[in-house]
This record gives structure tokens, sequence and C-alpha cells, in this order.
């Protein structure tokens, strides 16, 4: 009965110890009581034999919305709100406005985040995304892109979570937001005591995402209160990635660089989503879901084991295989369903499918900057490996022409099919199974590829830790240094020497 003075105000007076009187009069008089169940959480609930996906705005289910379901969230999650169009043109839009995610960036940036957005309703996620860039790249821009497809008043001005709150906050959000993307912006470490802390907030968070755990405490009346686990697909936004290699584990690094957002479709993008045909999009597709749930869980979780069979990524954690997976199934359904709803072609899309691959085979080779940077001898081979597999590197022949097994050596084929083409500068030079490092170039390309994970060990340096590690074929023990003389294309030059093997492994 405390809530009479604060609902009813001063005038309403229950005389002292006559509040079981007053409680019983209220139950007395009411008369019929009307029931509601409100539900505190997004994502998939099953009612009889149909499922539905909740949101802030109410629920979704193979034929549309179903009155009468509430949500009741914390206010930050009041946004998400979903509102899919019955038209079937409207919904084409939609998806085609979605697609256009793809051209803001290379395709190693936007097909792992837009993955991830249509990832993210299927649920058990053991796995976070990390999208780092040093500031003014829009970082935080592309993730608000990625956010709106689950509601359109969530810009960059208003997504749901910040490396400023609490570990405590943030693993309340996570776990509310069932079955959604949900970005937490921001980490932003400043060289001062205070980044601890933060590092501590991230780790928490990470970990929990990874080890689908939430944290056990004891209440007040010495009971045990259960955790509450993640259940939403984390995408977080940083400057720099996280120290600590099994935090990095269960991480899916993106580097977004500086220039590489194109910022004229970054608007038309922004304004799809303020105008709806992102969630539009991702409405039709929980709708697509929830007619045939069982049978596409089912089938994600088949296609993800055949993937993750092919063993991409392994050579650099044994969890990435399987996040690769994850994310490339769960993409390819909403191909399927954007190709069952008219929105674009078979060859349409057999052509994303190949890009989608080719992108996430790029990534996985890309993530070993960040999981081998405590050892800058393997850094720096794990970044040479990435630059020929990328294309911004080439090895060339004694002559300087292309070698043998040229595809391995960062060369393309021309259109023509006939002879090839060099990627990026030279780095060496390949003799049967010696590798010879162009000093300057080998060194400059790695920096150049590590971004924000740079290597802080100079060049010479550098050079004596490959000794040391074991990764130099031979050095001038007459001139005691490291570097070996060699004439290649016909000019003298001094050169690290190197086992080929070393560089033409795979990742």
């Amino acid at each position: 009965m405390n809530w009479v003075l604060h609902r009813l105000g001063p005038q309403a007076i229950v005389y002292p110890g006559q509040h079981q009187h007053a409680r019983a009069a209220i139950q007395w008089f009411s008369g019929p009581i009307r029931q509601e169940r409100i539900f505190t959480h997004f994502g998939w609930r099953k009612q009889g034999t149909r499922y539905m996906y909740l949101h802030a705005g109410g629920a979704l289910s193979a034929d549309g919305s179903p009155p009468g379901v509430q949500a009741q969230l914390p206010s930050v999650l009041q946004l998400f709100q979903l509102q899919p169009t019955g038209d079937p043109s409207e919904r084409a839009q939609s998806i085609r406005a979605s697609l256009r995610c793809l051209s803001l960036a290379p395709d190693r940036v936007t097909f792992p985040l837009l993955a991830a957005v249509y990832r993210a309703p299927f649920g058990k996620i053991d796995f976070s995304m990390f999208l780092v860039g040093r500031t003014g790249v829009f970082k935080t821009a592309l993730a608000a892109v990625c956010q709106q497809h689950f509601g359109s008043a969530l810009d960059a001005a208003h997504l749901p979570g910040h490396f400023a709150s609490t570990a405590n906050a943030l693993e309340s959000l996570v776990f509310h937001a069932k079955d959604t993307l949900l970005v937490v912006d921001d980490f932003a470490l400043t060289g001062r005591h205070g980044d601890d802390g933060l590092e501590s907030v991230a780790e928490r968070l990470f970990r929990a995402v990874g080890n689908q755990q939430g944290r056990s405490r004891m209440i007040g009346n010495g009971r045990l209160q259960q955790g509450r686990p993640p259940r939403a697909l984390l995408l977080a936004t940083g400057e720099k990635v996280p120290q600590g290699p099994s935090i990095r584990a269960r991480l899916l690094i993106v580097e977004v660089g500086q220039g590489e957002v194109d910022c004229a479709t970054l608007s038309a993008c922004q304004r799809a989503g303020e105008n709806g045909q992102l969630t539009g999009s991702m409405g039709a597709f929980l709708c697509w879901i929830a007619g045939r749930y069982d049978e596409l869980q089912q089938r994600l979780q088949t296609r993800s084991r055949e993937i993750r069979s092919q063993g991409r990524g392994r050579a650099v954690h044994a969890r990435l295989p399987g996040t690769l997976a994850e994310m490339q199934s769960g993409f390819e359904l909403w191909l399927e369903f954007a190709l069952e709803t008219g929105a674009i072609s078979i060859a349409e899309r057999m052509e994303l499918e190949q890009r989608c691959e080719r992108a996430f085979r790029e990534l996985s080779i890309l993530q070993a900057r960040y999981h081998q940077v405590s050892d800058p001898a393997l850094c720096f081979v794990r970044l040479l490996k990435s630059a020929l597999a990328c294309g911004h590197a080439h090895v060339a022949d004694r002559r300087g022409t292309a070698p043998e097994s040229a595809e391995n050596w960062g060369w393309r084929r021309k259109p023509t099919g006939q002879g090839w083409i060099p990627q990026g500068p030279r780095v060496g030079w390949v003799i049967g199974t010696n590798l010879f490092l162009e000093l300057a170039a080998s060194y400059q390309i790695a920096q150049d590829l590590a971004g924000n994970e740079r290597l802080t060990l100079s060049q010479q340096t550098l050079h004596h830790r490959l000794q040391e590690r074991g990764l130099l074929a031979s050095v001038d023990h007459g001139r005691q240094i490291v570097q070996v003389r060699r004439t290649l294309e016909g000019s003298p030059r001094q050169v690290l020497h190197l086992k080929a093997t070393e560089l033409v492994g795979g990742c």
C-alpha cells in the first residue's frame, strides 16, 4: 500500500492500521480484473505453434504484427522498433536499400558488417564484432547504419551502448536485446590511468559474450541470483582493439582506413535508415523467418558446420573458422530471402555469394595481425603474407618478372588470361626455395598494413629479431650483419634471406 500517496496524492488517506482493509476493499470493488502479459526482452518467443519476434513496438510474425503484444524494456532500448511493409514493391526497395550498404566501403569491411546485421536474429552467438579505425574514418556512422536496421531512430546520436557505461549496465543491455544487433560505441583509450578500467569493462563484456555466461551473484537474503547471459550480437567500435589474446580470440575485428568510406553512399544509406527502409528490410526478413523458424535454424547450423570444416582461419585461431562460418551462413540465408521476394536475381545472388566468400577469406588473413602482435618477428611475416594474399604487394623472380606459382606471390592474371599483373610494390625476389626481401620496401608494407597495430621496432632491430626467431635462412657472417649480398635484376643488393615457405603458407 505504499503506492497510495505516490499515485493518488495527499487527499487519499489510509488510516493507521487500516492498510489491509483498504487493500481488501480495493480488490472487492474492482470487479473483473484485466490481465496483461508484458515481455521484458526482444527476440523470438513461441506461442502455441507459431513464432513471433518481439521489439519495442510489439511483435512480428509470419502474418505481420499480432495485436496486443507488449514489451517493456529499459528506456535506452525503446527505439528498437520495426516497421515491415506488406507491399511487394516497397519491400523490394527496402531490400535494395539495405544492399546498398555493401557499397559503403571495401568488401572486407561491408560484407562482415551486413552479415552481422542479418545473422543477429538467429541468436546463439559466441563472438563479437569490433570495428576499429582512427578518428575521422566514420566508424560510428557505419555502425549506426547497421543499427538502424533495428530502428530508424537509432542514428549515430542515439546508439544504445557506450563504453563510458558501467559493465553491469552493458551486460543488462546485451541480455535484454535478445536476437538483435547491439552497438556499443567508442572504446577510446586515452593513455591515462582510467584506461585500466576501460580495458576491464571491455574484457568482462567480450568474455561474457564469448563464453555465453552471465555473472551469478548473492543477493541480500543470502540467495543466489542467476546470471543474465548475453543474448545479442555485439558490434563495438574503437580506435584501438582491446589487449589480451583470449579477448581478441572472441572478436572478429574489422578495420576501416582513412578515405575508405564513400561519403555520398553513406549519406544515401543514412537517409534510407531515417526513412525506415532499413527497418523495412529487417522486418520483412523476420516475418519470413517466423514462418519457417525451426527449418532455418537447422539449415543455418548445417551450413555453418559445412563452411567451418573448410578450416579457413584455423592457423590464426581455433575459434575463427566457426565465427566466419556463422557469419557467412547467416548472410546466405538473407540472400535466399532477397531472391524469393524478387529483390535480386539469381545472377546477383551468385555474384554476392562469391564476393562474400572472398571478403571473408581476406578478413581471415587480416585477423593474423591482431593475434600475433606480441612477437614482432612473427607479426612481420604474417603481415607480409597478408600483403601478398590481398594484393597489396608482390614478389618477383630474379629478372623482375612473374615467378613460378605467381598467384601465391601477389600477381593476378590479366583479363585476357595471358600473362600476369603485379599487385602493389615489389617487396622481394624468389629464386627456387629462397626468398630475398628488399629491406625498406618490405618493412614499409608491413607498417602500412599493420594499421593501428604498427610495428614498434626499428627496421634494424626487427631484422635481428628475425634472426633470433630462426626465420633467416642465412646471414653474412664475414661482415657480421644479418643482410646478405645478391645480384637481382642485374644490380647488387643488400637483402634479407628467408625460406620461401615462410611466406607462401596459407592462413
